[in-house]
């Protein structure tokens, strides 16, 4: 009987201990010490997953303009981070709105004999076109973890569908569970004393490389606008992985291997070949290249300006170069600059013309195109390349980029291709408009 009474002795004193250690957790952290903090957290799949969303869908509406290339009587515009336009452009009067390939990560395109290859965030994939309305992934050909890609660019999106939160976290990037293509909001209540702001911190992937192909030049390539990141130079398609440019050899059937990579040692942004020259845009700069060797480029020279957006064109003796500031151009300034390549040893600014906020531009003889954002596209006169003259500009409610094939030229814009008789340069004249919303 004693043991009995001195074991509930024990159970009572212990059953107060738990109570005084719970009471005494509720008066360290209680619910006016806790907080709610907006979490963010990425979204991921794998490209497998990302594959089965690729999908011919009918013609889609866009805002944003994306790159654009042409082949045979097709344009092809790209809908950052969505997919790819196609138009029938075989009655230019009257071009055919005729359905949009999903393709998720998707910024750039090149077209090699009715192949079609694309970026997906990190991974190169590849289209057979050559049914225009049935184009078809060949899986098996896609080049995964290649292209560095920024994690956050779907960030802002979830940023302005919650609530404006004062306390705010992101929760790390975790690369091995596969490729961030959205995020997601969550609420958690944290101690306040705890809260700490996180930054961003991209992050990045590697690739390797492996053998080349022959280096016999394949039969029919698209033609891009100026600021494509896509180039196909013979059997190799040079593409723009940030500071670097990266080569793929393109094999008989049209698969894309690995090749080799270039330090750039600049954010390389644009492509442009002139016979062996190849001509590399940069936040710093114009490079220019010896691509007489495909598969072996070769570093010339390259002339620096300050920080901006720049896309590049030239011909036989100057190279044409806009420059554009804004939030991510690193400047506010924007110009035109012409720049004499004929010693590439010696390379010299010889003009400057200011503009409003220039994108993309062409070369056409004597006259130069210049796609000027909001202030419409520009035709400058380069007679006299010391001297260039505005001579017309097209108000259109903004130019992006723009493709001549003498006499025609196809001009992007916000939702829009337009389409020009450039025959009495510097005259032009409109010759079509397609809203990129619905078929025709």
């Amino acid at each position: 009987m004693k043991s009995y009474s001195l074991s509930l002795v024990y159970l009572f004193l212990f059953s107060l201990l738990f109570s005084g250690c719970n009471l005494f957790k509720d008066e360290v952290i209680n619910d006016s010490d806790l907080v709610d903090v907006t979490y963010f957290v990425p979204v991921y799949e794998t490209t497998s997953q990302l594959a089965q969303k690729v999908s011919v869908a009918p013609p889609k509406d866009y805002a944003q303009a994306g790159k654009i290339v042409t082949y045979q009587q097709y344009i092809f515009i790209n809908k950052p981070l969505e997919g790819i336009h196609v138009v029938d452009n075989s009655d230019p009067a009257n071009p055919l709105n005729l359905h949009f390939i999903s393709i998720p990560g998707s910024l750039d395109m090149s077209i090699i004999d009715n192949h079609l290859y694309s970026d997906m965030f990190s991974a190169l994939v590849v289209f057979d076109i050559s049914t225009i309305t049935q184009p078809e992934l060949i899986e098996e050909f896609t080049v995964e973890e290649v292209f560095y890609y920024n994690p956050y660019v779907t960030l802002e999106t979830t940023i302005n569908t919650v609530d404006s939160r004062e306390y705010t976290r992101y929760d790390p990037i975790d690369s091995s569970l596969g490729i961030v293509t959205a995020w997601r909001s969550e609420i958690r209540k944290e101690p306040l004393k705890e809260i700490q702001l996180r930054y961003l911190a991209l992050e990045s992937t590697d690739a390797i490389n492996t053998t080349a192909a022959g280096d016999q030049s394949f039969g029919e390539v698209s033609t891009a606008g100026s600021m494509t990141r896509f180039l196909p130079i013979d059997r190799y398609l040079y593409t723009i992985n940030s500071n670097e440019l990266v080569l793929f050899s393109i094999g008989d059937n049209y698969l894309p291997s690995r090749f080799a990579r270039l330090d750039t040692s600049t954010q390389a942004e644009t492509l442009f070949q002139r016979n062996e020259i190849l001509f590399v845009g940069s936040t710093t700069g114009m490079l220019m290249y010896d691509v007489s060797t495909p598969s072996n480029p070769e570093y010339i020279n390259s002339i620096e300006h300050f920080r901006s957006c720049d896309p590049v064109v030239a011909d036989a003796n100057y190279a044409y170069v806009t420059l554009r500031g804004g939030t991510n151009c690193f400047t506010e300034t924007n110009e035109l600059q012409i720049i004499d390549i004929r010693d590439p040893q010696n390379l010299e600014v010889v003009s400057r013309q200011v503009l409003f906020n220039p994108h993309g531009l062409t070369i056409y003889q004597d006259h130069l195109l210049v796609c000027d954002g909001s202030a419409g596209l520009k035709i400058f006169n380069v007679t006299d390349r010391e001297n260039p003259e505005i001579v017309n500009t097209e108000a259109i409610p903004f130019a992006y980029d723009i493709i001549v094939d003498f006499p025609s030229a196809i001009l992007v814009g916000e939702g829009v291709i337009y389409q020009y008789d450039l025959s009495e340069l510097p005259a032009i004249t409109k010759t079509a408009e397609l809203k990129l919303a619905r078929k025709q």
